[in-house]
This record gives structure tokens, sequence and C-alpha cells, in this order.
């Protein structure tokens, strides 16, 4: 069975995928009809590691940014917790 990785789309940073270390995590859904590719994106979901979310308050805008859409694009964004 392999392992499920967690993978920060800022700094690439990768840990195995567990409920806790997960629930740390900072999340950012986009539509399903988004066409992105990113080594950092599952499904349609980008994560960001806890201390890029801390460092990088504004994380989704500034990921967003280097993916060329713009910060109002329409997006599901749940904060770290």
């Amino acid at each position: 069975m392999s392992r499920l990785y967690l993978r920060c789309a800022i700094c690439s940073r990768q840990q195995a995928e567990g409920l806790i270390s997960g629930a740390a995590w900072g999340r950012l859904e986009l539509p399903p009809d988004a066409e992105i590719e990113h080594p950092a994106l599952r499904g349609s979901t980008f994560r960001a590691c806890p201390g890029c979310t801390s460092r990088h308050p504004d994380w989704q805008d500034q990921l967003l940014t280097s993916l060329g859409l713009a910060p109002g694009f329409p997006l599901h964004p749940e904060p770290a917790q």
C-alpha cells in the first residue's frame, strides 16, 4: 500500500497524510471546472503547510496570483485550524 502525502503548494514540503496532520494544514478548494496543472494539486484542492500559512496570511491570494488567476477568482477557501 502506498502512502499518501500532503504537499505544500508554496514550499513543496511533504508530510504523510493523517487526521491530525491534515487538520493543521491550510486548504484551498478550486471550482470543479477549473483546469490547472500543479504538482501540489490533488483533485481540486491545494494545501499549505502550517509554517507557510502562519508566515503568509494571504497565502491563498499569493497562490492564485502565481497561477495567473485573479485573487477574486470564485473559490472555497478553508483557513487552517
